[in-house]
């Protein structure tokens, strides 16, 4: 039994590290980019070093380096010292890829290891360890994919003294979103660890999950810039193919405005906007498509759902907590037109491959908002089977008709907090009307009903438990 670890970043979105724990022996977490600079820090560093402290499961940092002077390797080390203090961290990470360094990386790499004596690593590839950096002495993780088809490839397998071996960037796992980077571990840090079988699992995956990952591919691939022209604003003529848990989507390749990629998005998944065209009638005609249910911003945001000011912008959720957003702001010259196809970096910003362009993700803020628009399509868009194959939800499949496969999905009993989450989104209506609903649980949940309406932070906290539990269409009055 091999010793496998993921490692993720912000690319995989927030991770759900209480259905990888027992399942994983470690794991490893990027902690940003760069100098030391708050906005270069990954977005989801926190959350993934708290958590897996939280859940006992080991877990190195990762920083990704461009430093080509010691000023900026300095910067670095500070970095990654900064975002990691207070955490339990078993090793510190250099990842070295930025080949226009190459005269310089070697120096870089002396200083991460002078700076982390007893735990720093570097990661990079072959074209390094054979060139730029033959005679490093350190501990070495390097990647080598070969086909890349989610598998290890023993053929592959980079012939260089390692402690890690990084052999695919498209395996999954469940509670993961996307493809993840799957390594095998010889040694330090995680060679006393007891190797865990893991098993690609079963995933089904909703159009409102594909929806989000195709928002993600726009906001985080350069090849999508921002333009409020008219003939180019909804991605141009030409289109590309992404890959989503092994299913092919072809979507738009152009540039996008703020409404357009929302929109493309949820289109190019399979579900309507309801003939939507702007942030002006984005509320109206998407509400209209039964898709949708406009939200006062009180509610919390899913992954999939969509901030708006009807005015002027809007941005899709792609996480709860920590609330990140995706979005299409502003061309590179501060403009809505005028500006070079693609995604083009504005004045100040640092890492084009980061997202930090005409089109990015970033953690919430408050543009100012109107509402939410809670996609409530819980259709079904594909399952990948536990060998990689993929099912399509068909009718002809044993899928019902709004997409579960009834033997597959069981649903836990609502306690009365969860019936207090449905009262006070209005779904049993008032009075005898809500009453009759409850039957004699009501005193109960009415009890529940205060308590939560005292505390915004409970109630938060139970309308997030809620949407883990049973998704969204139950909150939907009838």
């Amino acid at each position: 039994m091999q010793l496998w670890l993921p490692d993720v970043s912000y690319y995989q979105g927030k991770v759900e590290w209480e259905k990888l724990k027992g399942k994983i022996p470690g794991a490893i977490a990027r902690t940003g980019y760069g100098d030391d600079i708050k906005s270069q820090d990954d977005i989801y560093a926190a959350y993934n070093l708290k958590e897996c402290n939280r859940l006992g499961i080991p877990v190195a940092a990762y920083m990704y380096s461009y430093a080509d002077s010691d000023a900026h390797m300095y910067s670095e080390i500070a970095h990654e010292k900064r975002v990691t203090k207070g955490y339990n961290v078993v090793a510190h990470i250099l990842d070295i890829e930025e080949w226009k360094n190459q005269k310089y990386v070697k120096r870089a790499c002396k200083l991460w290891l002078e700076a982390f004596p007893d735990n720093g690593i570097i990661y990079a590839g072959r074209a390094y360890w054979n060139g730029p950096m033959k005679g490093l002495e350190c501990m070495r993780w390097v990647p080598a994919y070969g086909t890349n088809n989610g598998k290890r490839q023993k053929e592959f397998e980079p012939d260089i003294e390692k402690v890690g071996w990084q052999f695919t960037s498209r395996y999954h796992l469940q509670g993961i979103n996307g493809n993840v980077d799957m390594s095998e571990w010889y040694g330090f840090p995680f060679a006393d660890l007891e190797p865990i079988e893991i098993k690609q699992t079963r995933r089904i995956v909703t159009k409102k999950e594909v929806a989000a990952l195709i928002m993600k591919h726009y906001c985080v691939h350069n090849r999508h810039g921002y333009t409020q022209n008219m003939d180019d604003r909804t991605g141009g003529k030409d289109t590309e193919t992404i890959d989503i848990y092994g299913k092919k989507y072809t979507i738009h390749a152009g540039d996008f405005d703020c409404s357009a990629a929302v929109i493309a998005s949820y289109e190019a998944a399979g579900i309507s906007c309801g003939g939507a065209t702007y942030t002006g009638n984005m509320r109206e005609r998407m509400v209209r498509s039964k898709n949708f249910a406009w939200r006062s911003m009180k509610f919390i945001a899913q992954m999939g759902d969509t901030y708006l000011n009807e005015a002027h912008h809007t941005a899709m959720c792609l996480s709860a907590d920590p609330d990140v957003l995706m979005q299409f702001s502003i061309n590179e010259k501060g403009t809505a037109t005028g500006g070079k196809p693609g995604d083009q970096l504005q004045k100040g910003e640092y890492d084009q491959a980061y997202g930090r362009g005409e089109s990015h993700l970033r953690l919430y803020y408050d543009y100012p908002w109107d509402g939410i628009l809670q996609c409530i399509n819980e259709e079904i868009a594909f399952i990948v089977e536990a060998d990689g194959t993929i099912t399509e939800s068909s009718s002809d499949d044993g899928f019902t008709a709004g997409g579960e496969k009834e033997v597959e999905i069981v649903k836990p009993e609502k306690t009365d907090t969860d019936l207090a989450v449905e009262v006070l989104f209005d779904v049993h209506g008032s009075g005898d009307n809500r009453r009759k609903a409850l039957g004699g649980r009501f005193d109960a949940v009415q009890g529940e009903v205060q308590r939560l309406w005292n505390s915004q932070h409970e109630r938060t906290q139970a309308e997030k438990a809620y949407m883990k539990k049973f998704g969204c269409k139950d909150l939907i009055r009838a």
